[in-house]
């Protein structure tokens, strides 16, 4: 049985490609890709024909077993559109199934957009991948307020459609936190913007390209004392409106607030509870 390579592919820049990703894929039988119109422009670019299978999102669980049976008789690589494959894009489930299975899959290092957003942050300490968050409104805000409890960056990806709604809802939550905006990274239009809290979103076009962005987790410095019930009450509406259970709207509210547990429980109790 022969081993799967995850052969990664650059994120914009065709140059940023490894000598040993040109090596493997021109020594591979089959190539596994989620667009064959861009994988065969990435090949024509470096002279490289080769059979492409069309392997994505909806088809990924349905071909897998075609897929073990090739491996018998073929060296088959798995590439993405661009990046490293089987993070936030298909591969997850055949590797999984490989692995179940003692069959090797061998990763090659390469470019990847995440690693290439936070090198250029400007932070370090840990951080979290997220990928994308869901489209809907509420589950995003929710998804959010989660990420608002843990102590590390954060790091997303979003589409042009929704980059201006996730920023918008971003800064509500995180109102002490920097945003950097990746645009087009390694592209010819690659843009880096950095926000701080005070700072208004420059007028750039936002409509276009694939986006990261790297939420720096900073708490909020809150004075309990600001806070009256009607606030707290306020808070935990918030976030009941948003389906987090009473234990999880207290936890929530006391990190976001500054307040003690037993204060907003009790509160809880007043308004909620009946």
């Amino acid at each position: 049985m022969n081993p799967l390579y995850i052969v990664p592919t650059p994120i914009g820049n065709l140059d940023d490609i490894t000598i040993r990703a040109l090596n493997i894929l021109k020594n591979s039988d089959l190539i596994l890709c989620e667009d064959t119109r861009r994988t065969t422009k990435l090949l024509n670019h470096f002279s490289i024909k080769k059979k492409l299978i069309s392997f994505y999102k909806d088809n990924e669980l349905s071909m897998i077993d075609k897929i073990l049976d090739l491996l018998e008789s073929n060296v088959i690589s798995l590439v993405s559109d661009a990046g490293t494959p089987a993070i936030s894009d298909p591969g997850s489930k055949l590797i999984k199934k490989l692995n179940s299975k003692g069959i090797q899959v061998i990763p090659l290092p390469g470019p990847s957009s995440i690693t290439t957003a936070f090198s250029a942050s400007g932070l370090d300490g840990e951080f979290i991948f997220v990928g994308f968050l869901p489209k809907n409104i509420k589950s995003l805000i929710k998804n959010l307020t989660n990420l608002s409890q843990i102590n590390k960056n954060i790091i997303l990806f979003e589409s042009p459609k929704r980059i201006i709604r996730l920023i918008d809802e971003s800064r509500k939550i995180f109102q002490n936190s920097n945003l950097i905006i990746f645009k087009e990274l390694t592209k010819l239009n690659e843009k880096i913007i950095y926000l701080k809290p005070e700072d208004s979103l420059p007028e750039i076009d936002l409509t276009r390209g694939e986006y990261i962005l790297i939420i720096e987790n900073n708490k909020l410095n809150n004075n309990a004392e600001d806070y009256t019930e009607k606030d707290i009450a306020s808070k935990l509406n918030e976030l009941l409106n948003l389906n987090f259970s009473g234990k999880d709207a207290i936890k929530i509210s006391s990190n976001y607030l500054g307040i003690n547990q037993k204060k907003i429980y009790n509160i809880y109790l007043k308004n909620f509870n009946k």
